[in-house]
């Protein structure tokens, strides 16, 4: 009998042990934190942006088994980017993506990507952006208060313009929108152009005033979503540089996201990413086309022709107190490899 009873208190301690494991795995799962996040991309609805901003939320959600989701603003609804980017340094914004362009008012990490023909074209641009020398760019960022998780892309910069431009002589004397960065607009001087630093919402009704004669710092399918054609018909391919756009978190928030949590993010931020190059290439073979058949003029130039009138750039930014010439010569090098 004795024996008897003790085998049935060893199940009963069996079971009620079991018991207890499962309700705390159980605990554990039902307490793990759930997020919604806002974040911000200054491009229209149906951009690029915007589109890779929903994938990446189906990712996050299907990832987290509905843990993370994301509240998108797109069309800069929470104000320009320097508004925005301040907004995810101080937390207001969780996160943000924005052409490299404009992080030049916070820090001098992505300013190397104002070099003019730094790349050749957007898939090598992507394939070195992946790389280690790209990736430690942005983990700079995170003396700003931003944690740098991966690059999109604005993409290859042409020039939106109101008169033709075949040769680097037919852009002197003429009034081109530049970002508020010394590089971008330091391009034009090379042209005797003369560059005018405006806000992206100011840039339609600036060329329909006659404020400015082109718009620069921007790309082809970002002239299409923002009918810029419409005021400036002549599309100029001069695929004078190449802008990322980096995806950003406030650094805070990230810090404070458990490693699995932070590896969900990432992992669902690269498969956005490919997403967003892939929708990006669409959209590129696409709007050309549609752009034509309402009135622009594509002209695709000869880069050998401008490219030239622009190499004293890299004399006058690359160096002691201007970009660090090592950092340029790694993307370079890793560029090269690539041909």
């Amino acid at each position: 009998m004795k024996k008897l009873l003790l085998v049935l208190l060893a199940l009963v301690m069996t079971f009620t042990l079991a018991s207890c494991g499962e309700d705390e795995e159980a605990n554990t799962d039902s307490e793990k934190a759930t997020y919604e996040w806002t974040v911000s991309s200054g491009l229209p609805v149906g951009s690029s942006w915007d589109q890779g901003l929903i994938k990446f939320d189906e990712l996050l959600q299907e990832k987290s088994d509905g843990r993370m989701s994301l509240v998108i603003y797109s069309g800069g609804t929470l104000g320009g980017a320097k508004e925005a980017l301040e907004g995810v340094q101080m937390g207001s914004i969780d996160m943000i993506v924005e052409s490299s362009i404009s992080m030049s008012n916070f820090t001098d990490a992505m300013t190397v990507y104002d070099l003019p023909y730094l790349f050749p074209d957007a898939d090598t641009a992507r394939t070195v952006l992946a790389g280690e020398t790209a990736q430690g760019q942005l983990d700079v960022l995170e003396e700003f208060g931003f944690k740098g998780l991966n690059y999109w892309e604005n993409g290859m910069l042409a020039i939106g313009s109101k008169e033709p431009i075949y040769e680097p002589a037919d852009m002197a004397g003429l009034k081109i929108r530049s970002a508020d960065n010394a590089v971008a607009a330091g391009f034009f001087e090379n042209f005797d152009a003369n560059a005018v630093v405006l806000t992206w919402g100011d840039i339609y009704t600036s060329l329909q005033n006659g404020v400015i004669d082109g718009v620069d710092s921007t790309t082809v399918p970002n002239m299409y979503s923002m009918n810029f054609y419409d005021v400036a018909p002549y599309i100029v391919e001069t695929n004078h540089g190449y802008t990322p756009a980096p995806l950003m978190m406030n650094l805070d928030l990230w810090n404070s996201l458990s490693e699995e949590d932070q590896a969900i993010v990432m992992e669902a931020a690269n498969e956005a990413r490919d997403y967003h190059y892939e929708v990006c290439d669409e959209i590129l073979s696409t709007c050309e086309a549609d752009m034509e058949e309402n009135g622009a003029t594509i002209i695709k130039v000869d880069p050998s022709l401008f490219a030239p009138k622009v190499e004293s750039m890299y004399d006058d930014f690359v160096g002691e107190d201007g970009i660090d010439p090592e950092l340029v010569e790694k993307l370079q090098e890793e560029a090269e490899a690539l041909k």
